[in-house]
């Protein structure tokens, strides 16, 4: 390729979904943005440490610290599940508290206006008639359908949410009421306290999986478009290019300023100290996927450069050959490997 910026722009993508993890990918999508823009040269050793990895929570945990925080985020997503069944019947559950065993549960059919005060009638999935049993048992606990939170001891209505939410929701309430039992071991030792501070990191640590399986999304989307390239697809036929496409229209068109050597230098719409500098996950996602994007479309806009879009035929990597026509291995130590095979 003689475009050396496009190669810059391919290598990125490349290596982005080259990488291992999701940890890796980004490291790797740090280390070859100066090269693609004009940050600054100490841009990455500036802001890979305030990259949220996916162990930065646990990092500085103790081992009985790090089984809490495990313990916790199982607890959450146990009750994230059964809530969105028991909304099937218009209820949800507000609050879990293991160390009490004590679910606060609300009516989803009524809404308050904040404006005047007044109730409005909500509709939500197949109504109430569902609930069965589990319904009655809260009428006669005094949950009616028009009640704020209550809070009410799991113990008391078991055996209707397995009834009607079926042995998935046996096996899932047994796993709430283990965790309790662990909470109360730590509580013992470590206090209240300790406990608060690593429920607040279990929620951070939620947030920073969700932004990662967001990252793996887009890895998994980039690589599809180049498995789909080199096996001779019309772009047209290429799903996840589409999506890429519309974030590239949608970033903003680039401009240019004078660099050193009288070189014309590209500048993204993006800026390295108002977008990464932020510590918030969402500019971080918001930031890769645009210039994953952006480096992808930029590379594929020169017809001749996908040519040199090659998957190895020994490790599966994709990498840019020097020779397209020739080369069919990313690297001496593959074509020896297979040579050796065959």
């Amino acid at each position: 390729m003689k475009n050396d910026l496009a190669q810059k722009y391919g290598r990125l993508v490349v290596n982005f979904v080259n990488a291992g993890g999701t940890d890796d990918a980004v490291l790797s999508f740090l280390r070859n943005l100066q090269g693609c823009f004009s940050f600054s040269h100490d841009f990455y050793n500036s802001i890979k440490n305030r990259f949220p990895s996916a162990g930065s929570i646990a990092g500085g945990l103790s081992d009985d610290e790090k089984k809490l925080l495990d313990v916790i985020l199982d607890k959450n997503e146990i009750v994230g599940e059964l809530n969105d069944k028991l909304k099937l019947i218009n209820y949800g559950i507000e609050h879990y508290d293991p160390r009490t065993r004590t679910i606060s549960l609300t009516s989803l059919e009524r809404s308050r206006d904040p404006g005047d005060g007044t109730t409005q009638e909500m509709e939500f999935g197949p109504g109430p008639a569902l609930g069965g049993g589990f319904l009655q048992t809260l009428k006669l606990l005094g949950l009616s359908i028009a009640d704020g939170p209550v809070a009410i001891k799991i113990d008391a209505i078991r055996a209707e949410i397995e009834e009607f939410l079926g042995p998935v929701a046996a096996g899932q309430l047994s796993s709430l009421i283990r965790s309790a039992h662990e909470i109360e071991e730590f509580l013992l030792t470590f206090g209240g306290q300790s406990y608060e501070k690593i429920e607040l990191l279990a929620k951070e640590q939620r947030e920073i999986f969700d932004f990662h399986k967001k990252i793996a999304a887009i890895q998994t989307d980039c690589s599809d478009t180049l498995r789909m390239i080199t096996q001779g697809r019309p772009f047209h036929d290429i799903p996840a290019l589409a999506k890429f496409l519309a974030i590239y229209n949608q970033a903003g068109p680039h401009r240019l300023v004078i660099g050193s050597g009288n070189r014309l230098l590209t500048v993204f719409p993006i800026d390295e100290h108002a977008d990464f500098a932020t510590q918030g996950i969402q500019a971080w996602q918001v930031a890769l996927q645009r210039i994953v994007a952006y480096c992808l479309i930029e590379f594929l806009k020169p017809e001749k450069n996908i040519a040199h879009l090659k998957k190895c035929l020994t490790c599966s990597r994709f990498f840019l050959a020097s020779r397209p026509k020739i080369q069919k291995y990313c690297n001496k130590q593959c074509r020896l490997k297979r040579n050796n095979s065959v």
